[in-house]
Order: C-alpha cells, then structure tokens, then sequence
C-alpha cells in the first residue's frame, strides 16, 4: 500500500498499475469481510430457528430466522457485489483511458487513409475519364478502314468536332 499514512489519493491511481493494485487489496479486503459477514450469518440465523415460541406452526421459527436475519444477508451480498465492482475498476480504467486513445488514434489514421484512397480514386477517375474522351475523339477523327473518321461517316462537314457533336448525333 503507498505511503502517505497508508491512505490512497487519486495520484497512486493515476500511476500506471495503480488502479489494478488498488483493486485487488480492496477485492481481497471485501471478500474476506464477506465471508466474515456469511460465517456470522449462518451461525446467527442457526441460534434464531433454535429460539421456538408457544403456538409455533410448522417451520415458522426457521421463517423467523430468515426473515430476521435477512438484513445480514443483504450485507453479505453488497459485499460481494463490492468486490465484483473493485474487480471491474482497473478494466473501466483501461478501457477509457488507456485503449480509448489508442482506439482514436487508429480510427483517425483509418479515416486518413480513407480519405486519401478517396483523393487519389477521384485523381484516378478524372485522369482515366479524361483519358477515354481523348481516346474517343481521337477515334472519331482517325480514319477507319475505308479512309473515313467516325465524324465524316456520320455525314458532319470538315471542320473541327467534338464529343459533344458526336452525343448529339447518337441521340
């Protein structure tokens, strides 16, 4: 346990296995005190079930008991849900606060790379869409087998044409 009057403060939990340290004296602490609680228990209820009243039906002494000591059995439960929750406390810790950084991190880095798998898809798509118009005019000006572009078969005049020219045609 650290120093300091043997008291722990936020900063021994903030030291790297501070919180696992912490957690396990109190989980041990707990469960000792539960068992404690559990043995004091049974003995309890044991002396209440042996204390019978005149008029006493079937087993109500032992539903007395029960009933009476139903208080320490709650104590002995929380106990152990008290360890059980000091148990989950260096867990929450890294989850939050040393993998949830780390997640971030790695989630940004994603999104970058994303990002610029995007920027260069568009780079490639425009120099690909810009590559097949140029492909696509150039093959309406050069001249089949028969000496004509797909421009003059088409019956345009000479001159200069365009994609747009050739659209407008097929449609």
């Amino acid at each position: 346990m650290p120093e300091n009057n043997n008291r722990w403060t936020s900063d021994h939990l903030m030291k790297p296995g501070g919180t696992a340290l912490y957690g396990a004296q109190q989980r041990e602490r707990l469960r000792q005190m539960a068992d404690e609680v559990r043995a004091l228990l049974r003995e309890y209820r044991a002396d209440l079930e042996n204390i019978k009243f005149d008029g006493d039906k079937p087993f109500e002494a032992r539903i007395r008991a029960f009933l009476a000591s139903r208080p320490l059995a709650q104590l002995e439960s929380d106990l152990r849900d008290a360890v059980n929750h000091a148990g989950k406390l260096d867990a929450e810790f890294q989850r939050r606060y040393v993998e949830l950084p780390e997640k971030r991190e790695k989630k940004a880095e994603k999104k970058e790379l994303e990002k610029a798998r995007r920027k260069g898809l568009n780079t490639a798509r425009s120099v690909s869409t810009a590559g097949q118009l140029n492909g696509l005019s150039q093959a309406l000006n050069e001249p089949s087998g028969d000496g004509k572009g797909v421009a003059k078969k088409a019956g345009t005049d000479g001159g200069d044409h365009t994609f747009l020219d050739f659209l407008e045609k097929r449609a």
